[in-house]
């Protein structure tokens, strides 16, 4: 581990993060989750972000997201890194939902989430405000992950 700024631990800051396992890291898992049949899978979108979720059986069940956020749609680095922590925080409060809905089935669950819609740059008359921006993006994501919930519910008991 390693000294943050003026020497405070920077495990402080990790517990915060999202572990790797619950992260979509490789382009092939992305892939994998895009590919997927209608039967395992489901595909969701808001204004500001679409979401594809796919399943498969599995013994241990768990839940892992990756977030998407092309140059296009966000100019500035600071926006896209904006766009993938607010997706990982609503992962994050819903995971243990997401997980527990899972486990009932039981299936592993692999979330593919991207910004489908430009932001814009600032001063653009058409870039929402910060504020209103950021909401929006949660309040999508967290809806994104309750419809995600509610399907996995409906999915027949694997023996």
């Amino acid at each position: 581990m390693h000294a943050g700024p003026a020497g405070t631990d920077a495990g402080e800051d990790r517990r915060a993060r999202l572990p790797r396992a619950k992260r979509l890291r490789q382009p092939r898992e992305f892939a994998a989750v895009l590919a997927a049949g209608r039967a395992n899978s489901m595909r969701g979108s808001g204004s500001w972000l679409s979401m594809t979720a796919a399943w498969e059986p599995a013994v241990s069940p768990q839940a892992r997201i990756g977030v998407t956020v092309g140059k296009r749609m966000a100019r500035r680095a600071i926006d896209r890194a904006l766009v993938k922590r607010i997706v990982r925080e609503a992962f994050r409060a819903s995971s243990e939902n997401v997980e527990r809905a899972a486990a009932a089935v039981p299936v592993r669950v692999d979330i593919a989430m991207r910004l489908r819609r430009s932001i814009g740059v600032p001063g653009d008359p058409q870039r929402p405000s910060l504020a209103l921006w950021r909401r929006a993006l949660r309040g999508e994501a967290d809806q994104l992950l309750v419809s995600l919930v509610a399907r996995l519910a409906r999915l027949p008991v694997h023996a």
